[in-house]
């Protein structure tokens, strides 16, 4: 029996729980870093007297780091290692942090929030591969849902923190802040987390048996003799192919990341404002940006309850078509204080949800040898949907696009990304155990 299969077979032990919650800490406090120059930047606006376009810089860098960092710094796991990259990645995180916190104009502050995206981008896209490999296939989708309440979770604790640290502090405590905790978080990850497993066999480095035995040991397994050999078709897979034999599949991939990540963030940038400017008052825009947040928890812990009886990719298309139906429901009650309140509530559990079927799905989809490249890959262009939906509703509201119009444009690309994430993950040849999760099985 191969590793792999005495992972899927076993329950989940305490030491695999450490690493789900440690990776779910992390991912916690990225959030805060993601998230920490909206709460900074009414402050900065006011010091320095700063243009909106400038503020909007601000809130952009961060982004373009994280899109960078994804698709460069990420498929380094796939070489060096997941632990040493997610090491070096909250190392940089710290350090822009304390820089931001010191930053005495704008370009400094924009050069270290692009440091710091740098880091929160290299470092997020091999968590869920970690969470993927210490799973059992049956508790994996669930393991990665609840990992990834860790950024609404983030935002939410993060304002709170905030809103105090900048009552006493000013702005700038909310970056040292964050630079502590992302110390904290090196620390915790030198000492608790593992290598992974799949890493260590297909890699093979110095040590590479005995390390795989104490791992397997910490889960209660037994231990191997020898290291499998590597299978012939990872051998020969390149980042290339991705682009080439499997462009398709990678497409139809990055297309549902774009989509969704469009929708995530048109939401959380917009919905407060777009809300004013439909007639409600500051506070019942304030208090949808929050039901967002709080809609954005509760679809993480459904999908993972969910995850545990329903497949994946059936899950993960149905919360794309719900999220559909949420922004078209903005779009027709956004009239009704009531109904749109509860239409934010629902974008947000559903946007949400499909960001975590997509993390629990891609994995799969991906070869140990590149996959913390093809799951870093399809974050970043993910990302570029992130930067252009913001811009693009802007651009349209001052070329008199409506709110309505604004949340109805989104229900189309909702619908085809879930057709889209139904076809990437069409395995070509599916096995027993592929077919009855409904995972997909790795590329050959």
């Amino acid at each position: 029996m191969s590793v792999r299969d005495a992972i899927d077979r076993a329950g989940m032990s305490r030491f695999q729980v450490t690493v789900v919650v440690l990776c779910l800490v992390i991912n916690l406090v990225e959030g805060f870093d993601v998230l920490v120059m909206s709460f900074a930047a009414p402050g900065v606006a006011h010091d320095w007297g700063l243009s909106d376009s400038q503020v909007g810089v601000l809130l952009s860098s961060g982004l373009v780091g994280m899109a960078v960092g994804s698709a460069v710094l990420a498929p380094l796991a796939d070489r060096i290692g997941r632990r040493p990259l997610t090491l070096i990645c909250l190392i940089m995180c710290s350090a822009g942090m304390t820089v931001a916190g010191f930053s005495d104009g704008f370009a400094m502050l924009v050069g270290s929030r692009l440091w710091t995206g740098l880091g929160i981008g290299g470092m997020v896209a091999g968590l869920p591969v970690v969470i993927t490999e210490y799973s059992p296939r049956r508790l994996r989708g669930t393991m990665i849902a609840l990992y990834g309440t860790g950024l609404p979770v983030g935002g939410v604790l993060g304002g709170a923190v905030a809103a105090l640290v900048v009552d006493q502090y000013g702005w700038r405590g909310t970056f040292f802040v964050g630079a502590v905790l992302s110390s904290v978080m090196v620390l915790a990850v030198a000492v608790a987390m593992p290598e992974s497993l799949d890493y260590l066999i297909s890699r093979r480095p110095q040590g590479a048996l005995r390390k795989v035995n104490a791992l397997l040991a910490r889960m209660r397994l037994a231990g191997i003799d020898t290291l499998p050999e590597p299978d012939p078709s990872e051998a020969r897979v390149r980042v290339t192919t991705l682009l080439t034999r499997d462009a398709v599949r990678t497409a139809l991939l990055w297309l549902s990341y774009f989509v969704m990540m469009a929708g995530f963030y048109f939401a959380a940038s917009w919905t407060p404002l777009l809300l004013q400017q439909s007639g409600f008052s500051a506070g019942e825009g304030t208090n949808a940006g929050l039901l967002l947040n709080l809609g954005g928890m509760a679809g993480t812990l459904m999908f993972s309850a969910l995850a545990l009886k329903v497949s994946l990719r059936v899950l993960t298309v149905l919360c794309f078509l719900a999220a559909g139906v949420s922004f078209l429901a903005m779009s027709l009650f956004l009239g009704a204080v009531a109904a749109a309140l509860a239409a934010a509530v629902a974008v947000g559990m559903f946007i949400n949800a499909s960001g975590n079927g997509l993390n629990a799905l891609a994995p799969g989809m991906y070869p140990t040898s590149v996959r913390a490249t093809g799951v870093g890959w399809a974050l970043a262009v993910g990302r570029v949907g992130a930067l252009t939906a913001p811009a693009l509703a802007g651009v349209l509201l001052d070329h008199s696009w409506s709110p309505r119009s604004l949340f109805g444009l989104l229900v189309v690309p909702l619908v085809v990304a879930a057709v889209a994430a139904f076809a990437a993950t069409t395995s070509r040849r599916p096995s027993r155990s592929a077919t009855k999760t409904g995972e997909p099985v790795a590329l050959p």
